[in-house]
């Protein structure tokens, strides 16, 4: 990816006022604003908190270098001991693995000890690097936040390095003060550690103006000292990921709202205690016409909700994990006026929504911190396989790109086809990096993550599971031996490829249940998608009983 910046963002401080000034992406399509911001301080921590999405995620300790450098000094002696130990040892070990052949059975413990010291070690020096080198720092970090300038909001989204959070900041017209301008449409803005540390500096007296720079398009940049072109490559899995969060948005999802009370003590518990043993998950446990209540793990505290009771049709109960990432909310509390949390299933990621007046803050989790949006999750794969031809899609994002936001009743009215046609088109386009939901408007948008579309080519091959299974289902192995429908669920059972397999949907065409005796599916259930034998049952009954 170029990235081509005029100078660099920065915000002028004066006695009166404060201007935030973005530079943008003078290598994409030009986009500008120009608005004055009437409550500086809600931007400012919602800013913050999408700043910990993109750039660390963990609470930030007391600096100890000074302690921890006296450590090491008193420690070298005993380094070197330990070193020359160690290097006999790993010779001996290695020696006794080619004598002995099989390899020795606590070999998984060493392997996890060994990796969990490799990433401490990784943690450490990135965050030494973001300290002490920002500019390097800044190089290292996939790409820069996505500004995207609609009709009626204007768009803050970043996605973080290890693929596991998304955050997204919407900031209403009206949030704005007296006559605001702008050409619409989607870039990326410099954003740096300076630029962070000055948003700190934001307050109530000072005007703040919200300036994504137009005169940047209209310079010769050619021969300009401040002129800086940067080349990113960004990684496969980033943008997979990147797309797959866009499409999991508008996927049918649980929605559950809290009241703030339970954020606050939830958030206040996790700052407080650590857990050292599992599960460290959280519960969700939803009544039909009662209020949801919350189960902290492993302590097995509750919180109950005193906001609107959980109106769905049957008891259910959720868990999801990564609970330690909702520490980013913590800077936006007090401006929070109401919460929402969207729950795509069982052990899979979760969306939660901080609404503050006029701006709102959507902050994605994946199951964990390790279970990354790219491919762990494969989201796509639980939700009903729709049918989207070429011709749906372009007419899809022809609509789109006139209109910059349009509902999903509108999409099907202008485009002319089948709901679930359209919804392949917008779950496609969303994949490619084209299309976002926007959860509080209840509309899709038109918003390109990069200046085109994003293909295969790019995004990688696709996880072998779904592979393989269009393989069973092409080449005829899939022999259906049930397809039960009662009411809003249909239970089906199949043989593929000598492995019986059932599933139960729900009305939505999502996996709600399954069961498989292969290894995959024993091993990860549905926590990362249907395995290649499910996947098939799912192609081969896509045109049956609509």
């Amino acid at each position: 990816m170029k990235l081509g910046y005029l100078g660099k963002s920065s915000v002028d401080l004066g006695p009166y006022r404060t201007a935030l000034s973005f530079r943008p992406n003078l290598c994409r399509e030009p986009v500008w604003f120009d608005g004055t911001l009437r409550d500086p301080l809600r931007f400012r921590e919602v800013l913050s908190a999408l700043h910990e999405v993109v750039v660390d995620l963990r609470v930030r300790k007391k600096d100890r270098s000074a302690h921890e450098a006296w450590k090491k000094r008193k420690a070298e002696e005993e380094r070197q001991l330990r070193e020359a130990l160690l290097e006999e040892l790993e010779q001996k070990a290695l020696a006794d693995v080619e004598e002995k052949g099989p390899p020795p059975k606590d070999l998984e413990k060493r392997f996890r000890k060994a990796h969990k010291r490799y990433w401490k070690a990784r943690r450490t020096w990135a965050w030494e690097l973001m300290k002490h080198d920002p500019e390097l720092w800044r190089h290292l970090v996939p790409c820069d936040p996505v500004v995207t300038v609609a009709p009626d909001v204007v768009l803050f989204e970043g996605f973080s390095k290890d693929e596991s959070s998304y955050g997204c900041v919407t900031l209403d017209r009206e949030a704005l003060d007296g006559k605001h301008e702008g050409s619409l449409g989607t870039t990326n803005v410099d954003y740096s550690l300076a630029l962070y540390e000055h948003f700190q500096a934001l307050r109530t007296y000072r005007e703040t103006r919200l300036h994504v720079d137009p005169q940047g398009f209209e310079v010769a940049v050619e021969g300009q000292a401040d002129y800086r072109e940067e080349k990113i490559d960004l990684p496969p899995s980033w943008l997979r990921g990147f797309g797959q969060i866009s499409a999991a948005t508008g996927l049918p999802t649980k929605r559950v709202e809290l009241s703030l009370d339970v954020l606050y003590s939830l958030l206040a518990r996790l700052r407080r205690r650590r857990a050292k043993e599992s599960p460290r998950d959280l519960r969700f446990t939803l009544r039909p016409g009662k209020a949801p209540e919350i189960a902290v793990m492993p302590w097995g505290e509750t919180l109950v909700s005193s906001g609107p009771v959980w109106e769905g049709e049957r008891e259910e109960v959720v868990r999801v994990w990564g609970r330690r990432r909702l520490l980013v909310l913590a800077r936006a509390l007090p401006f929070v006026e109401r919460v929402e949390v969207h729950l795509l299933g069982d052990g899979l990621p979760s969306l939660w929504v901080l609404h503050l007046g006029p701006m709102r803050f959507v902050l994605g989790l994946s199951g964990w911190t390790a279970n990354d949006w790219s491919g762990g999750a494969a989201l796509d794969l639980l939700a009903d396989t729709w049918e989207a031809d070429e011709a749906t899609m372009e007419e899809a994002a022809d609509l789109l790109f006139r209109e910059r936001r349009l509902s999903l009743g509108e999409l099907e009215r202008g485009v002319g086809a089948s709901p679930k046609a359209v919804r392949g088109a917008l779950q496609r386009l969303a994949k490619r990096g084209q299309v976002v939901y926007d959860f509080a408007a209840g509309v899709y948008r038109w918003r390109q993550i990069l200046p085109e579309a994003i293909g295969e080519a790019q995004l990688g091959p696709e996880p072998e599971e779904v592979t393989a299974g269009r393989r069973l289902f092409a080449e005829g192995k899939v022999t259906l031996l049930s397809d039960d429908a009662d009411g809003a669920t249909r239970f089906l059972k199949a043989r593929v490829r000598g492995t019986e397999c059932e599933a139960l949907l729900d009305g939505d065409g999502r996996f709600r249940e399954a069961r498989c005796p292969c290894p995959f599916h024993r091993r990860f259930r549905l926590k990362q998608g249907p395995c290649r034998h499910l996947f098939a049952l799912r192609l081969a009954t896509r045109g049956a009983r609509r």
